[in-house]
Formats: C-alpha cells, sequence, structure tokens
C-alpha cells in the first residue's frame, strides 16, 4: 500500500531531529548511575565489533536524498532498525563466534515508480537498507511501513591485547542477504551471501577500524546480476565517565554500476554515552553522516541516527 508523497519537507521534521538529539544526550545525563571505570569499559567493549557482550542495537534513522530524478531533492524517509549481537564463546583465549542478524524497518520510505525506464537498476544504499532505482520518467512515491531484506553477519571473532592498552580485533567468516522485504520496491528478492572480514586496533583511547563484506546474488524471484562489496568503518575515543565520539557510516560499491552510480560514502561523526540503569549498562548515541559521492540519479545526502543500546545477558556465555 502506498500513498501520496508530500514533497515539501516540513520545518517539524528538522525540529523532532534536534530534539530527539537533545533528549538522547540530556536524558542520559539525568539518570546516569554509578559511572566511573565500569561504564567506561562498557562503552569500549561496545564499541568493539569482536567483543564479548551481548546487546541489542536499536535505532532510528533519518535520510535526506538528492539526486538527477525528477523530485528526487525533496525526498527524505525514516526507518528502525534492530540489530542484535549474540556472542558465542569459543575456546579459553578470548574467541568467539558472533551472529548479528539487522531486521531493518522502513516507515515511510521514498520509492520511485518508473513509467519509462531509460536505465540499468541502481542500488541505493542508505544506512541500514537498500533500494532498488530504476532511472527513467516517472514520479515519487512513499511507502508505508513495511520490512526490508534483513541481513547478516556470521564471524570468528577475537581480540588480542599485547600490554593492558594496546592491541588489535580482528574477525573473519560470512555475510548474507535474506528476501524478507513485504514490498518489493524495499528489497532485492534475493539470497545473497559472500565472505566478510574486519580489523582495527586496540589503544588506550578507544577503538578504530574497517569492515569489508561482498556479497553475490545465489537465487531468488530476482535474477539480476549482483555484486557489492559493502562494509563500515569504525572509531570509538574515550572520553571518561561513560563518554565517547564515536560513529560507524556504511559505505558499498556497486561493480555492476556505472562509475558514477556505484559509490556510497559517508563522512560521518556521532557522541555516545554509556550509562547504567540499577545494573543494566545502556549506551546512547547519536550520529550525524554526509554523503560525498552517493549514485548521481538517486542516493542519500544526510543521515541522522539515534541508537540505544542495552546490554543484556549473553544466553551463550557461561
Amino acid at each position: 500500500m502506498r500513498r501520496t508523497l508530500n514533497n515539501k519537507v516540513t520545518p517539524g521534521i528538522w525540529s523532532s531531529c534536534a530534539f530527539a538529539l537533545t533528549f538522547v544526550l540530556s536524558a542520559t545525563a539525568a539518570f546516569a548511575q554509578h559511572e566511573g571505570q565500569s561504564v567506561d569499559k562498557v562503552a569500549k567493549e561496545l564499541s568493539n565489533p569482536a567483543g564479548a557482550l551481548a546487546s541489542l542495537f536499536t535505532s532510528f534513522e533519518y535520510t535526506r536524498y538528492k539526486g538527477d530524478l525528477p523530485g528526487a531533492d525533496d525526498q527524505d524517509g525514516w526507518s528502525f532498525v534492530f540489530n542484535p549481537v549474540l556472542p558465542f564463546p569459543v575456546g579459553d583465549k578470548g574467541r568467539r563466534i558472533i551472529f548479528r542478524p539487522l531486521v531493518p524497518v522502513p516507515l515511510n520510505q521514498p520509492v520511485f515508480n518508473e513509467q519509462l525506464g531509460v536505465g540499468d537498476p541502481i542500488l541505493v544504499n542508505s544506512g541500514a537498507h537498500s533500494i532498488t532505482v530504476i532511472p527513467g520518467i516517472g514520479e515519487f512515491d512513499r511507502t508505508d511501513l513495511n520490512l526490508g531484506d534483513i541481513s547478516f553477519d556470521l564471524v570468528y571473532a577475537g581480540t588480542e591485547m599485547k600490554t593492558k592498552h594496546k592491541g588489535f580485533l580482528w574477525g573473519v567468516g560470512a555475510a548474507g542477504t535474506l528476501p524478507t522485504a513485504t514490498d518489493s520496491t524495499l528489497g532485492g528478492s534475493q539470497w545473497r551471501l559472500g565472505p566478510e572480514f574486519f580489523g582495527g586496533v586496540v589503544r588506550k583511547w578507544g577503538s578504530m577500524g574497517l569492515l569489508v563484506s561482498h556479497q553475490w546474488n545465489l537465487g531468488g524471484s530476482s535474477d539480476l546480476a549482483h555484486s557489492v562489496t559493502a562494509g563500515q568503518y569504525f572509531y570509538a575515543v574515550g572520553l571518561g565517565k561513560g563518554w565517547q565520539i564515536a560513529a560507524g557510516p556504511n559505505y558499498s560499491y556497486d561493480w555492476l554500476a556505472d562509475s558514477d552510480q556505484a559509490l556510497t560514502l559517508p563522512l560521518g561523526i556521532g557522541v555516545a554515552k554509556t550509562v547504567k540503569f540499577g545494573a543494566t549498562p545502556v549506551k546512547f548515541q547519536a550520529q550525524v553522516q554526509y554523503f560525498v559521492e552517493q549514485p548521481d540519479a538517486f542516493g542519500p545526502e544526510w543521515l541522522l541516527k539515534f541508537s540505544i543500546i542495552p546490554v543484556i545477558k549473553n544466553p551463550f556465555a557461561g
């Protein structure tokens, strides 16, 4: 089901974003308890993709778009993302198998309904979800609440500390995508799979690193070829008392697209605060990302991301 798009973005959306950012940052200060070394350690561990903590990443993302398609510069949308992190300890050397399913729920995603397609399909990646756009003559509509394609990664990972404050993190495994979208315009209708690896450094001040994956089409109702390298660069700098400067923007490159439609690359910065509600650590984070590269036809220009990340009891830990 679709409803007609209102192409004028009201000031209320920007006001809502500003309010949400203010709330995320101020609420943590109001409810923070037991701050000190423990919350700093939790904050650092949550920023480590090879970390041992089980957690529930929940995020709201607001995306502003641009492009050459008619009406592209007027498009925006919200989405909700649920991303559990479930580590399974292996052996006694701090190694673990980590499973991370990512469930995107577009709330009001703009989609382009082409009446006359004049080009190859373009993969548009924005934050945690992606859509396919066919350039041509047409107009934008807006979808209602839907489920997008669920993706996942399954990695064998570890953190190797050479000294108390100096080491490196690593992981190797597989990444995949399942054709679960409830609206065909919000998914690829394909089973996809490929390798994934990540690496980074751990220091007294925090951590930083890079994740890279590549997926191909293994089957499904769509026979379009798919060969996309994607991933995330991440960093977290500890400021003390649970505060961090931290972000994890997602990038992608479509090897089958024309060069002016292939790369999506954001620059991002964020602030995070980890607190304890009783005995439960919770991390609050706000990020802003500006896309220096996106498909010329249609792609993200700005992304605001607000996350709440509670630590949960690891069902696989002894």
